[in-house]
C-alpha cells in the first residue's frame, strides 16, 4: 500500500494522536464516546508519563470488558431478529420481551460461541434440562408482529407470524432470502419451493407458548413464597391425616 502511494506522489494520511484514537476506539466498541478519565489517562500517557500505544490497547480491553459492548454489538442482531417493544399492526401494543433483548447483550459480552447462539435461539427449549435462560433464547423465534384488532383471524395471524419467522430464520441465520420460495421456485435461488414447506413444516409443528420468566430477586422471592406454601400443605396433612377420605367424603 505505501509502495502503491509513493508511485502516485502521496503520503499516508498523518498518525491519529492518542486522544482522536481513543475516541473512535470508543464509538466503535461501545458506541460511547470516551469518558473523562479514560482520555486523561490517554494524554497522560502522550505527555510523557508512558507508551500511548500502551494506553489506547488498555482502553481497548477495557471497552471490550464493559457491558456496552453487549450493547453496541448486540443491537445488530436484534434488528435482524426484528426485535421491538410493540406489538406492530393496528393497536402497536407495548409487550415485554426485553428478557430476550437482554439474553442477546448478554450472549455477546460472554462471547459464545456462534453454534451454541443459534441452537439456543432456535431450540433452547428442546435442550435436555433447559434453564430459563435458554428457554428465553427462543424468542428469537417470537419476535413477529402480532394482532390484536377485535375483528382479526387468530389462525391467519399465526400464519402470518410463521411466514415472518422463516424469513427471519433464512436473513439471520442462513444468510439467504426465503421469501420468493414461499410462492415459487426460482432457477436461482438456494431454496425450493418444496424445501420452504419442509422447513415450514418442522417450524410449524409446535404449539405457541407463554413463559413465565423471573429476574433473579423475583426467582429468590417465588422459590422462597413456594416453599413456604409446601410447608403449610405439610402441616396441613400432618394434623389431619385422614384428609384424604374426608375429601371424598
Amino acid at each position: 500500500m505505501l509502495a502503491k502511494l509513493e508511485s502516485l506522489g502521496q503520503q499516508p494520511s498523518p498518525a491519529a494522536d492518542p486522544a482522536t484514537l481513543a475516541r473512535r476506539i470508543s464509538l466503535d466498541l461501545v458506541g460511547l464516546p470516551p469518558n473523562s478519565d479514560q482520555l486523561d489517562r490517554v494524554a497522560g500517557f502522550n505527555e510523557g508519563s508512558g507508551n500511548p500505544t500502551d494506553a489506547v490497547d488498555e482502553l481497548a480491553e477495557q471497552l471490550l470488558r464493559s457491558p456496552h459492548f453487549g450493547e453496541r454489538w448486540g443491537r445488530w442482531w436484534l434488528d435482524a431478529a426484528r426485535y421491538s417493544d410493540s406489538s406492530g399492526y393496528e393497536k402497536d401494543l407495548q409487550r415485554r420481551v426485553w428478557f430476550y433483548r437482554d439474553w442477546v447483550i448478554d450472549a455477546m459480552n460472554r462471547d459464545m460461541p456462534y453454534n451454541q447462539f443459534v441452537i439456543e435461539q432456535i431450540a433452547g427449549d428442546l435442550i435436555s434440562g433447559a434453564t430459563q435462560s435458554q428457554r428465553v433464547a427462543t424468542g428469537f423465534l417470537r419476535n413477529s408482529m402480532t394482532n390484536e384488532e377485535g375483528g382479526a383471524d387468530p389462525e391467519q395471524f399465526r400464519i402470518e407470524g410463521m411466514f415472518d419467522r422463516m424469513d427471519a430464520v433464512g436473513k439471520a441465520i442462513l444468510g439467504i432470502t426465503t421469501q420468493c420460495a414461499q410462492c415459487h421456485t426460482h432457477k436461482y435461488d438456494p431454496i425450493s419451493h418444496h424445501e420452504y414447506y419442509q422447513m415450514f413444516a418442522a417450524m410449524n409443528d409446535f404449539h405457541e407458548a407463554c413463559v413465565s420468566v423471573y429476574t433473579p430477586d423475583q426467582s429468590s422471592r417465588r422459590d422462597d413464597i413456594l416453599t413456604a406454601i409446601t410447608g403449610i400443605e405439610n402441616q396441613i396433612r400432618h394434623d389431619t391425616p385422614d384428609w384424604n377420605s374426608k375429601v371424598a367424603e
